[in-house]
């Protein structure tokens, strides 16, 4: 609604839905004590410059009607004051969290209606924006002429956040509960700085990198790959890495890490693999990014955490499967690693004999190893050795018992035997592994 439109309006007793839309505007740009500001639209509105529209308070005010997401995003930069009325029941919150990390203002003013079709909602918002160090400051309800209730949330971005030189981060690290078929161990958001990298270094679990903004560079065995939002990579256990944003536009990224025996199995049905640990524009990135901030939102050390967690994080692994175009691994020969990898969690303190797990799956040994090589691309005897070296690592950390006594506990022939397979696998003996976990 241009101002012209406005002034030569007919009378009327009945204020309009618009009208009351352009007052909460006007208000919000009197408000905050912003030196500029951007106004998004869906393209619902003719963004012009209605009357009391305050004059010479802006070094810059943009209203922008925009249709698509990197429209905005190569538009916008750097704002004291963000309005999205209505726009975030059109776009979503994916959208909106991608121009918040783009501009990274200091104020927020949403307005939505309490009910929508894309089930925006105060908690979901509020929770969305606490994550990106914003706090919510001010509360206002309205009922329109349409019969809809007008909810406005303002946020303001915290004060460490605004002064602090680090980029952009939450994340989560809780305590190894380790369920024996998936645990998720870590989960965060990072949006970097300019060539800010990661590694080259190896993680004893897997992690996925999901790309939500930006793009950057992943190396691993020799090769390289550049990525960009909506791509996505996964960094393998005892596999080196390295991965780096890029210089003029760095990439904001979600991840989440696991393990199990139940990891390598799922993962072995998506287009993953460790020849091309990535996959580019991805079908269900919305869900997979949602299925992480639903983790975040459920972390916690509590066993009830644990569970809540992994059970999120199984629903987010079938989404990949989903996704896949690649001919599923064998159910025969999952079926024979899942069994053997039970038998192992139950037994591995024994002195056990990929003889012995070949007997109890009830195959041969080379069968048992072609199944390995094809579910989780390792031999048996080198998912029993790497499923004790991560018990012993957990006693570790958690107990005080001697390297002797915890290499008889875990089936290994002597302490020798074990503090060489040990520092084969971290790079440390035991000993300097327990000294750097008590850090």
């Amino acid at each position: 609604m241009t101002a012209n439109a406005k002034s030569t309006k007919p009378a009327s007793s009945t204020i309009s839905t618009d009208e009351i839309l352009f007052e909460i505007l006007e208000s919000q740009l009197k408000t905050y004590p912003a030196s500029s500001a951007v106004v998004l639209g869906s393209g619902t509105q003719d963004f012009g410059r209605p009357v009391g529209f305050p004059e010479g308070k802006f070094k810059s005010l943009q209203m922008v009607d925009i249709k698509r997401q990197q429209v905005v995003i190569s538009k916008l930069r750097q704002a004291d004051l963000l309005v999205t009325n209505l726009l975030l029941e059109k776009m979503g919150y994916d959208f909106f969290l991608n121009i918040t990390s783009k501009v990274r203002p200091q104020f927020i003013c949403c307005s939505f209606h309490a009910h929508n079709a894309l089930n925006i909602s105060e908690d979901g918002l509020v929770s969305r924006l606490l994550e990106r160090s914003y706090e919510l400051f001010s509360r206002n309800e309205r009922s329109l002429p349409n019969g809809k209730i007008l909810i406005q949330l303002d946020f303001i971005i915290s004060s460490s956040a605004s002064t602090s030189a680090e980029p952009a981060r939450s994340s989560y690290r809780g305590e190894r509960k380790e369920l024996v078929s998936l645990s998720a161990f870590n989960v965060g958001f990072q949006k970097c700085d300019p060539l800010h990298q990661w590694g080259p270094a190896t993680r004893d679990h897997y992690v996925i990198h999901l790309v939500v903004s930006g793009s950057g560079t992943v190396e691993f065995m020799g090769n390289k790959a550049r990525l960009s939002s909506g791509d996505c990579f996964i960094c393998y256990p005892d596999t080196e890495f390295s991965y780096c944003a890029d210089k003029k536009d760095p990439w904001e990224y979600a991840w989440i890490g696991f393990d199990g025996t139940d990891a390598a199995m799922i993962l072995s049905s998506t287009d993953f693999t460790r020849d091309a640990p990535f996959i580019r524009q991805i079908p269900h990135y919305s869900e997979i990014l949602e299925k992480i901030r639903n983790i975040y939102e459920a972390r916690g050390n509590g066993f009830s955490n644990t569970i809540r967690m992994t059970g999120l994080l199984y629903q987010l692994l079938s989404l990949f499967i989903e996704d896949s175009v690649k001919e599923p691994v064998s159910s025969v020969a999952q079926l024979y690693v899942k069994a053997a990898a039970k038998y192992i969690s139950e037994n591995y303190g024994d002195p056990l004999s990929i003889e012995d797990i070949a007997d109890y799956v009830g195959v041969s040994r080379s069968q048992l190893f072609r199944s390995f090589e094809q579910v989780m691309g390792i031999s048996p005897k080198e998912y029993l050795t790497d499923f004790r070296i991560k018990q012993a690592c957990h006693l570790l950390e958690s107990t005080t018992l001697s390297v002797t006594a915890i290499a008889n506990s875990l089936g290994f022939d002597n302490s020798l035997y074990f503090s060489k397979a040990f520092r084969k696998a971290r790079n440390q003996s035991p000993t300097e592994y327990r000294k750097a976990s008590l850090k």
